[in-house]
């Protein structure tokens, strides 16, 4: 029953204790936000930046609170106090409660009757009266809470509005200033080296006879710049012409100034200079070559860069941005306590445009891109040109073919020549000069005599130029002409006498032009299939080549299956020997040239049985010419031969 009747007492006294931190801390909060609303105050007034001095009164107002809540949860309750102050809402306990809290205090267990009559009383008069409600009123709890949380919000809106103030434009955009204030544009700022600074100082309805801009920087002593007065507004205003270093100023007028605002000078980063260094590739025999100054390259493929810019001020990055679909970057190297940056043996692969970007440590890049154009030149093939014979020829077996022409390279050709092949034959090659001097332009002269090659009518002789240099990659390449073909004749032609009326050997002879006529056309498709393959030979990197060799393929095919067609209707056992030869040939020619989609170097037997075909072809062509004669009727003469 006793604990009961304590447990009452103590929650009224936790209301009273409630009730009075509340209004602590709610006076505690209102002393902060009037002390911040100060603050705004004399920014307003005397431009003074109040921005430090907000930390440190959340600070105080924090470190207030805190110690008042702790000094409420230290001090210790006093029964006796709050009876007595029950005593005094509600005078009916007559003593009572007083009597009831004194026997609680003395912790006596044996209670006389009087004892236990009076603490009953008094429990029944608190469950009567709500836990005595009126000592410690509700309405009293929530209007303090609400003050309380008021006077913090009040606070906080304080420091809100002051830590992100901006003071109030016109219709003109300065600053509105109050009576007798001052408003200092641009106040803190940075500006890029060499601009002019224009300083604004804006009053309210006082306005001083005089307004001076104090300048102070570590250069030179104190200078004093007179503002001049707008004509209808009460502003003052000046400038600081091409600013190049760091300094302080304040607004003086009358006997009083602003405080000290502080001017940064930066500069966006820039290229000053550019050298660059080349390292050509060794075939083309050049010393390595320094170029000052200059942001425009033009070297051969291969060659070896080294770039040096020389920059206004240390950067963080530096990029050259290709102009190209991908954006493709170079990264430079740069030191962090120097201006330089430097990029270092860079292959020259192809022509290209760069913009240069600069990053400094501030995060500010450079204003406008410096550009630089590398051109890149080939490495040009030789230049063989043929001055005769002019294309294919059909030469006897005891003639001599002559090769005029001149060859050309850009960095010189060490060896060029004749390479020639009779069918069935390997290839043989002939040296027709060395060491052609760069850019020179060299005329060759060269018989081939066919009596010495041993050749028979009918027989296939195909030929090329050639001529080797150094490619981009320091090794020697070859470079050769198209293939022509001398197609060796008969010494003699067969010329017959027609006669009017149709023989049998006639009809023969007849038939024989007409497969002689398909052959030659069946040579012509073979001679372009060769030419196809060479090609392909000569270029095996090609980006279509797989497709170009199943194209030459195919052509091989159709030129198979004309063979067959007309090797059918042949009757005569040499000629369809000789028919024979030209299609296994060209069954030959197929299978390698499928072989070679895979490997290029299946294109050697491919084009060793072409030309084999090609040869037996030859052979096939019609040799006599029929010459009709018609007889004069009535004539005499001579007898048929």
């Amino acid at each position: 029953m006793n604990d009961f009747l304590k447990s009452r007492i103590y929650r009224v006294i936790r209301r009273q204790q409630w009730l009075r931190l509340s209004r602590k801390l709610t006076l505690c909060w209102m002393i902060a936000a009037v002390a911040a609303m100060a603050l705004i105050f004399v920014q307003l007034r005397t431009g003074w930046s109040s921005a430090g001095a907000f930390p440190v009164l959340i600070a105080l107002a924090g470190v207030a609170s805190l110690a008042l809540v702790i000094q409420s949860r230290r001090n210790r309750p006093d029964v006796k106090s709050i009876a007595k102050k029950i005593e005094e809402t509600y005078p009916e306990l007559k003593g009572l409660l007083l009597t009831a809290v004194q026997q609680l205090e003395t912790g006596d267990q044996d209670q006389s009757y009087f004892q236990h009559r009076v603490t009953q009383q008094a429990m029944e008069h608190c469950q009567q009266t709500g836990i005595w409600q009126k000592t410690v009123p509700r309405a009293h709890l929530r209007l303090a809470t609400v003050a309380q949380f008021a006077a913090l919000g009040l606070f906080i809106f304080a420091i809100v509005d002051a830590r992100g103030y901006r003071p109030k434009r016109g219709a003109d955009g300065l600053p509105m200033i109050p009576v007798r204030g001052i408003a200092v544009t641009p106040g803190d700022t940075s500006i890029e080296r060499g601009e002019s600074l224009v300083v604004l100082a804006r009053f309210g309805d006082s306005l001083p006879p005089g307004v001076d801009l104090v300048i102070k920087d570590l250069k030179s002593p104190a200078r004093k710049i007179p503002l001049v007065k707008s004509l209808g507004d009460p502003m003052f205003g000046g400038s600081v012409p091409d600013v190049d270093a760091d300094f302080t100023y304040y607004v003086s007028y009358g006997s009083e100034k602003t405080r000290e605002y502080s001017v940064k000078v930066f500069e966006h980063p820039r290229l000053t200079r550019a050298d660059v260094d080349l390292k050509y590739p060794t075939y083309t025999q050049q010393p390595p070559k320094r170029i000052e100054d200059t942001r425009r390259v033009t070297a051969v493929e291969g060659t070896q860069l080294a770039l040096t810019l020389q920059l206004n001020k240390p950067v963080k990055s530096a990029k050259l941005v290709a102009r190209n679909k991908e954006k493709t970057e170079i990264t430079l190297t740069v030191v962090d306590d120097k201006a330089v940056a430097s990029l270092a043996d860079f292959p020259l692969v192809s022509t290209q445009s760069y913009d240069l970007k600069l990053v400094d440590a501030d995060k500010r890049a450079n204003k406008v891109a410096a550009s630089f154009v590398i051109d890149v030149l080939p490495n040009r093939r030789p230049e063989l040109k043929l001055l005769s014979p002019r294309g294919d020829v059909r030469p006897s077996a005891l003639e001599e073919i002559t090769f005029d022409g001149t060859v050309w390279d850009d960095f010189g050709a060490p060896v060029y020549g004749l390479g020639y092949t009779v069918a069935g034959q390997e290839t043989k090659f002939i040296e027709l000069g060395t060491a052609v001097p760069a850019k020179e332009k060299r005329a060759f002269n060269h018989v081939v005599r066919l009596e010495q090659l041993g050749v028979k009518p009918d027989d296939l002789v195909s030929w090329y130029l050639w001529a080797d240099d150094v490619g981009p990659d320091g090794k020697i390449r070859r470079t050769s002409t198209d293939m022509y073909f001398a197609e060796v004749r008969p010494f003699d032609e067969i010329f017959r006498e027609g006669q009017n009326a149709q023989s049998d050997e006639e009809q023969q002879q007849q038939q024989q032009q007409g497969q002689g006529n398909q052959a030659r056309r069946l040579t012509e498709l073979q001679k372009q299939i060769i030419s196809a393959t060479w090609k392909l030979q000569r270029d095996p990197a090609a980006p279509k080549f797989a497709e170009d060799t199943a194209v030459v393929r195919e052509s091989q095919e159709q030129a198979l299956s004309q063979a067959k067609e007309a090797s059918a209707e042949v009757t005569n056992p040499r000629v369809q020997a000789i028919w024979s030869t030209a299609t296994t040939k060209m069954e030959e020619a197929i299978k390698e040239l499928g072989a070679a989609a895979k490997s290029p170097k299946a294109l050697t037997p491919a084009l060793a049985a072409e030309q084999a075909a090609y040869q037996a072809l030859l052979k096939m062509q019609a040799r006599e010419t029929q010459v009709a004669r018609g007889r004069q009727k009535g004539g005499g003469g001579g007898g048929q031969s």
